[in-house]
């Protein structure tokens, strides 16, 4: 590049000169044009950057972006890879850095691992850019965000009895049979008018309830319920199931009963399982800080 530059600025030296020369000024003059049109068509080079000289009274133009653009190769790794599976994430980290060379900064706010590639952990080393990262975001499943979405939320009876239908393959204590028979039951029972209720010895509750037959006769009837329950879903996508206890809740009121349910606590569990990706970083090699890079 540089003979070529040369090339030019000699030849467009000599164009100007000629042009001078036609002009009939001085020797001092054409010497002038001559020096500048040299320094305005040279492109000089300080370490990685690229630059060209205007003539005096005029700015450093910086031409470094259009050459790296020109390159057949980036000049270094740049960039931010966003990862959905944290094993993903450790591969990658694993092969485009070193335990030397790079942070992981561990957001348990946002539920975010980022591994900072051209970090630098040596106390008297340069700094790196910090300008490659990697990312994994720790995303809630379905099946979890389903039940937080209805947790504390109060529910009539039929939409509490299909709320429990559709999810009860999450349900894993009682069991589903007994889950199902109670929302079976309680989508049977939507014109029954509910009077008493009591707990049970087996940790469960009894709802009293009468139905009109006929005109003249009716039937009276209980409906147990389970006072706790227990789910086992993944709480975060592509990741493993934990167990997560609920809390069965119920209001009676004008014949009618509502009701809802508590998970115990829903946020350690979450927590908990992030902790678990953080360890999984941790045992490539790689230092895992808690907080933002």
């Amino acid at each position: 590049m540089s003979n070529e530059t040369n090339s030019t600025a000699e030849f467009s030296a000599i164009g100007a000169t000629r042009g001078a020369e036609h002009l009939h000024l001085d020797a001092s003059t054409i010497d002038k044009i001559k020096s500048l049109v040299a320094a305005a068509g040279a492109i000089h080079q300080q370490g990685d950057a690229h630059f060209i000289i205007t003539p005096e009274g005029y700015r450093v133009e910086s031409i470094t972006d259009k050459v790296r653009a020109a390159a057949p190769t980036p000049h270094r790794k740049t960039g931010t890879v966003h990862l959905t599976a944290v094993e993903s994430f450790t591969t990658f980290v694993c092969v485009q850095s070193t335990p030397l060379e790079c942070f992981i900064y561990a957001d348990v706010e946002k539920r975010t691992l980022t591994a900072v590639l051209n970090d630098n952990q040596e106390h008297e080393a340069p700094a790196g850019w910090r300008d490659y990262r990697a990312v994994y975001t720790a995303e809630l499943s379905r099946e979890f965000s389903t039940w937080l979405a209805k947790n504390k939320v109060t529910m009539e009876q039929e939409e509490f009895a299909i709320f429990l239908e559709d999810n009860l393959v999450d349900i894993v204590e009682p069991s589903g049979e007994m889950l199902q028979k109670v929302a079976l039951t309680l989508q049977a029972k939507t014109e029954v008018k509910f009077s008493s209720h009591r707990r049970l010895d087996n940790d469960q509750v009894q709802l009293g309830y009468s139905e009109e037959i006929t005109a003249t006769a009716g039937g009276d009837g209980n409906i147990e319920i389970p006072r706790e329950f227990a789910i086992g879903v993944r709480l975060f996508k592509n990741g493993q199931a934990y167990k997560v206890r609920a809390r069965l809740k119920y209001r009676l009121g004008g014949g009618k009963v509502k009701f809802w349910y508590e998970l115990d606590r829903p946020e350690n569990a979450v927590e908990e399982a992030f902790d678990a990706y953080v360890d999984s970083a941790r045992s490539s090699g790689f230092t895992v800080l808690m907080g933002k890079p």
